[in-house]
């Protein structure tokens, strides 16, 4: 019985230690899945705010290029802001600089296209981490719960086995007063009941051998070891 109670005890402490190693490791998880979807959502939003620039941005190039290729309106006439600088720079119809208005469009795709890409990852990556999460969370509370559940009923145990030592060591206390008054009513009834005849010496022996006997009784009785000269 003090066996049960040894290992119910040191049980009892793996668990509770369990117990606060996992609570503190989905607590740890908890607050580190907050920064992250935080990070997440804040990458995104910057991305949609970039990518509707983006995309406006190269809607009006091409319609300006677009209008551009089509003008015929000159910029030759003479202006009163001539008289003071180099004029426009330019004869004619001012068409853009259609040379280069692809590779200006290119770029611009170029940073679409990654902004774009930056939603898909990033969404796709919080989704992923989300879900994750979701399973450690679920899956940590339920080991806790498990283990928690196991603590209590051991903790209950324990108890009923205290307990039960408490009253097998009442019982065996019992008993031991029971046999010592036994002996006294033994020794109390020698002096009519030995043969004065026998020797001494012999009486004496004839004692110590009822005693031995009467202590090997006791320790029978003692099955849990609580007198000393029975361990």
């Amino acid at each position: 019985m003090r066996q049960k109670k040894d290992q119910l005890e040191a049980d009892i402490n793996d668990l509770n230690s369990a117990v606060n190693d996992l609570e503190t490791d989905l607590a740890n998880a908890t607050t580190i899945r907050a920064d992250e979807k935080e990070t997440n959502l804040n990458t995104v939003a910057e991305a949609k705010e970039g990518l509707a620039a983006v995309t406006e941005a190269i809607a009006i190039l091409k319609a300006f290029y677009k209008e551009a290729a089509k003008a015929t309106v000159s910029f030759a006439q003479h202006s009163p802001v001539d008289d003071d600088t180099q004029g426009p720079g330019f004869t004619g119809a001012y068409n853009g600089n259609q040379a280069k208005s692809a590779g200006i469009i290119g770029l611009l795709e170029v940073i679409k296209s990654d902004f774009e890409r930056t939603i898909q990852t990033t969404t796709s990556s919080e989704k992923k981490a989300a879900a994750d999460f979701v399973d450690f969370d679920r899956v940590s509370k339920g080991d806790i719960s498990a283990k928690s559940t196991k603590s209590t009923l051991n903790s209950e145990d324990l108890e009923t086995t205290n307990n039960g030592i408490a009253q097998a060591t009442s019982d065996l206390q019992t008993s031991v007063e029971l046999l010592d008054t036994a002996l006294k009513t033994i020794e109390d009834l020698k002096p009519t009941c030995i043969d004065m005849t026998m020797p001494y010496e012999q009486r004496v022996q004839k004692r110590e051998e009822e005693i031995q006997a009467l202590k090997r009784a006791l320790c029978i009785l003692d099955t849990d070891q609580v007198e000393e000269e029975c361990k």
